[in-house]
């Protein structure tokens, strides 16, 4: 499936998200277009099938951590995001 997705994000999943972005990389990048992305007042974030494909690389290559976990909601909702 290609195309454009909105995720529903939890209070803490959003506010995770939104930390501030520190240094350059691609995972930061990322990071910084979904910030973008992202409407505070549905909570919901924008994301694209190339960030899709990020996250889930990035999730497979890198495991959890500091930076994986801020895309937890996201990462949650890849099950329906890649039927």
């Amino acid at each position: 499936m290609r195309g454009i997705f909105k995720v529903e994000l939890s209070p803490g999943e959003a506010e995770a998200l939104m930390r501030r972005v520190s240094g350059q990389g691609g995972f930061q990048s990322l990071l910084r277009s979904l910030q973008a992305g992202f409407d505070k007042a549905s909570s919901t974030v924008t994301v694209t099938q190339e960030q899709i494909e990020k996250i889930n690389r990035y999730s497979q290559q890198y495991g959890a951590g500091g930076f994986e976990d801020r895309l937890d909601g996201i990462r949650r909702n890849l099950p329906r995001l890649l039927r």
